[in-house]
């Protein structure tokens, strides 16, 4: 709260600077303007320390992690940090108060919410300094987790579209000499000696038509959840195809 007079930030209800005396009922209302705001905005606001101590947690962080704004004072940040995501949170806290500058790229990691799950936060800040000169940092984070599912989704399909339009073109291009190779065969097959086992030859071909007809299959993938989120998506070609059913991700290994 600035005083009108000399418009300076007095640390009392009694400008040093210009002797004015504030409006106590002015300052009251300000604070409920600001924490009303703070209350009812869905990012979170964060101050945390340049030790990485937290100061303060706007109460969105209830509604946003389940954890109240109390029970994170005076943690470490990275005590809910994921594990893979400390060293990239740490290098920005360092990197944040070495460049004070006002516009700063988000730092995306992960944090534990208070029912065990991880969300994705972007979070930005900005360096504050108070009257005794300690540095903090203001942060604002956005939770961006199921915009980062969808994406995830999203590259999948497109994994798996790339991989039905290279199983097409593949079998296509061998279908068609295959084809040839089998009409000659047969041909063959009719005046031919014994000795020469042109049989186990079209059985062979065979085999391989049959390899192209799974091929086939994949263009007809169907994409479905994977049985355990920790597991990685795998493709089973020969599994899924000699069934004659589309290849299903997620299911190899079962």
């Amino acid at each position: 709260m600035k005083c009108r007079r000399c418009r300076k930030a007095p640390s009392a209800q009694f400008c040093e600077d210009c002797g004015a005396r504030l409006d106590v009922t002015e300052l009251g209302e300000a604070e409920q303007r600001v924490s009303w705001v703070l209350e009812h905005v869905s990012d979170v606001v964060s101050v945390v320390g340049q030790d990485g101590i937290i100061q303060y947690e706007s109460p969105s962080v209830e509604r946003l992690l389940g954890w109240r704004p109390e029970e994170l004072l005076g943690r470490h940040i990275l005590d809910y940090v994921h594990p893979d995501d400390m060293a990239r949170v740490s290098a920005a806290i360092a990197r944040r108060i070495a460049d004070p500058a006002p516009v700063n790229p988000p730092t995306e990691f992960r944090v534990r919410a208070r029912d065990g799950s991880w969300r994705v936060l972007a979070a930005m800040s900005r360096v504050t300094q108070d009257e005794g000169g300690a540095v903090s940092l203001v942060v604002t984070s956005r939770d961006v987790t199921e915009q980062r599912v969808l994406e995830d989704r999203l590259r999948h399909a497109l994994r798996m579209q790339s991989i039905a339009q290279l199983a097409t073109a593949a079998a296509h291009e061998i279908n068609n000499p295959l084809a040839v190779l089998l009409g000659h065969l047969a041909i063959l097959d009719k005046n031919a000696p014994p000795i020469l086992r042109i049989g186990k030859m079209i059985e062979a071909a065979k085999r391989i038509r049959d390899i192209v007809d799974r091929m086939t299959r994949i263009s007809r993938v169907e994409m479905v959840p994977p049985a355990s989120p920790a597991l990685p998506e795998m493709l089973d070609i020969w599994k899924s195809s000699e069934a004659g059913e589309a290849p299903r991700t997620g299911e190899a290994g079962r």
